[in-house]
């Protein structure tokens, strides 16, 4: 008789202690748990572009065509890309044929390898832009894009006659650098991943950048 009104007292502690034990690994678990969802939500947040902004135009950047121009092309590109040396050819006819109607951003985003090539080329047509030639270096290095070396910017730059003690001290110096990775950086908060990349008047432009197709939206 003792002995079954025992068994009930036991069930019942060993139930408690089975609970506790429970709720402890609940309580002990649930924190690291909830930070790791953090952690991974806040990394998601910070390496995924924000695909909505429109790029921010400024004094830093080159800029070709009136500020009151009915229709502002903002391009990210790299001057090693075949694309966006496809892409200049049907921008430099655009510009011929309505300048006074279009202005055109450019922003850099060198992103082919080899790395330190392509950023150099960069480096280069803003130190041009330092003599005011930016665009006209930019025009050669497209047309050049398959011998970027060091030599060869120099010769660009005697080519266009500039001041070469300047324009050696500006490249070595990497004063510019900040300028194309301030384009870079930008570029990919925007959603740029790839190029040659177009907005038009704020909004992402898919398709080919054609005169047929801006003249039809010029009034």
């Amino acid at each position: 008789m003792k002995t079954s009104n025992f068994i009930p007292f036991f069930l019942i502690i060993g139930i408690i202690l089975i609970l506790a034990a429970f709720f402890n690994s609940v309580r002990s678990n649930s924190p690291s748990s909830f930070e790791k969802i953090i952690k991974q939500t806040q990394t998601k947040t910070k390496i995924e572009p924000t695909t909505s902004a429109a790029p921010t135009i400024t004094a830093a950047d080159p800029i070709l065509g009136p500020a009151n121009a009915q229709i502002t092309i903002v391009e990210y590109a790299d001057f090693r890309c075949p694309h966006c040396a496809e892409a200049n050819f049907e921008l430099k006819k655009i510009h011929e044929a309505y300048p006074d109607k279009v202005r055109f951003v450019w922003k850099d985003f060198p992103f082919l390898p080899p790395v330190n090539v392509t950023w150099l080329a960069h480096e280069a047509a803003r130190c041009a832009e330092k003599q005011g030639k930016f665009w006209e270096y930019h025009d050669a290095l497209f047309m050049n894009q398959d011998n970027l070396s060091r030599e060869n910017l120099l010769a660009l730059a005697k080519e266009f006659k500039l001041d070469e003690n300047q324009f050696v001290q500006c490249l070595e110096s990497g004063q510019t650098k900040p300028l194309i990775q301030r384009g870079f950086e930008e570029g990919k908060a925007v959603g740029v991943d790839y190029a040659p990349y177009f907005f038009m008047n704020g909004e992402k432009w898919n398709g080919e950048m054609t005169v047929e197709k801006i003249g039809k939206m010029i009034k």
